[in-house]
């Protein structure tokens, strides 16, 4: 048996039984959060954004690591999907990004959440549920600077500060707002954004109201404006070793915490001018030999990166060629005459030498590196896999532990 071929029954007898599947290094997870503390002073916040199920690497894991680690607290989009991290055994404080309607008020209390303050029926309701049960209810004060989303405008900020401060049961923790530019080249409307903000809180204070926690970076302005780090930051994308397409970042030392792998389901050789996929976009320009991988827009791999991308295979760059498929994806193994069914496949991550990123897929399909790994659909198992410590035996029911 050639070394190649042991390699790769081994391989095989270690992978998921599924057509594709994500490996997510948690060690990689606390060491990016660890990197991010250095940036930081002793008091400033760090909240690891775990929201749309940690950007596709599992909320529950990538939380408790980024806890572990040196977070200060969580946060995610919605009720939802803080229930589960609370279900989960989680006790930080995690902080709800959205708006919340009044009949979740309740619900937020009896899990001890942080809102976001923004509508005044929501407030009253918050505070309505607090004094039910006996709790106080902690809101961070949205003001919206510029994104035309979330928020109170700037100039009715201190009013409606004071109208949290007047309601029983609730406590003014924080002040924060989102940046709409703070990836691009053009810096003027983050430093708009940036004084709106700076002088709505100083119109908070000045009304004898104390703001609390300030916190309006995300992953870019977190590495390129030194300024807007405040009392806390809200990382993403840097939390799971993903850089934003953005120019002028500070060099960092982060370690992506994902690979996307599968199998070569299929292979055949098709004789010269042979259509391939949906609209026949590709013709075979001679005879070609090309594979079949059992994956397709279903799992979260994009149509638009129809043929643009490539994946790895044996260390070798393979063309997507044709539309990618709901279940399907078809590939040129020219590259790679002997490539047999169930060799791996890299969709992204390293193989070898070679290694093939997130952002390099995002770029191939005219996307945003946020969107590669949070489409990644139910069907993609997630591996757990973790250099510092065993993986928690309650992921068993997701992941298999390696």
């Amino acid at each position: 048996m050639s070394e190649h071929s042991a390699t790769s029954a081994s391989q095989r007898r270690r992978r998921p039984t599924t057509h594709s599947w994500l490996e997510i290094d948690l060690a990689a997870v606390r060491h990016n959060v660890r990197t991010l503390r250095t940036l930081l002073g002793p008091h400033c916040h760090l909240w690891a954004v775990v929201k749309a199920n940690a950007y596709g690497h599992g909320a529950v894991p990538s939380g408790r690591a980024a806890l572990e680690s040196g977070a200060d607290g969580l946060a995610v989009a919605c009720l939802l999907e803080a229930a589960e991290l609370r279900r989960s055994g989680i006790t930080a404080p995690i902080l709800l990004l959205a708006a919340s309607e009044p009949r979740a008020a309740e619900g937020t209390v009896r899990l001890g959440l942080t809102q976001t303050a923004c509508t005044e029926d929501t407030m009253r309701a918050l505070a309505d549920a607090a004094q039910r049960l006996d709790r106080c209810a902690k809101v961070h004060l949205k003001i919206d600077t510029g994104m035309g989303r979330l928020g109170i405008p700037p100039e009715k900020a201190a009013e409606f500060a004071g109208l949290i401060q007047a309601l029983r049961g609730l406590s003014l923790e924080g002040v924060f707002s989102h940046l709409a530019t703070a990836e691009s080249e053009d810096t003027g409307y983050v430093w708009t954004q940036f004084e709106r903000f700076t002088k709505a809180v100083r119109e908070i204070s000045e009304a004898g109201i104390d703001p609390g926690i300030r916190h309006l970076a995300n992953s870019a302005a977190a590495l390129r404006f030194p300024e807007m780090r405040l009392d806390g930051i809200r990382p993403g994308l840097l939390l799971y070793g993903l850089l934003p397409d953005a120019p002028g970042l500070e060099p960092l030392d982060l370690r992506p915490a994902l690979s996307w792998r599968t199998t070569l389901a299929f292979r055949h050789l098709l004789p010269a001018g042979s259509p391939i996929s949906y609209g026949c976009t590709y013709v075979t320009p001679r005879e070609c030999l090309v594979g079949v991988l059992p994956l397709g827009y279903a799992d979260g791999y994009p149509r638009h990166a129809s043929n643009r991308a490539h994946v790895l295979l044996r260390g070798r760059a393979c063309p997507v060629v044709g539309v990618v498929c709901m279940d399907h994806t078809i590939i040129d193994l020219s590259a790679v005459p002997d490539a047999e069914v169930a060799d791996e496949v890299v969709l992204v991550g390293r193989q070898g030498k070679a290694r093939i990123t997130a952002n390099q897929l995002a770029e191939w399909a005219g996307t945003v590196v946020h969107e590669i790994p949070t489409v990644i659909g139910k069907r993609v198992r997630r591996v757990y896999l973790d250099r510092e410590q065993p993986v928690d035996p309650g992921l068993a029911s997701e992941s298999e532990t390696t």
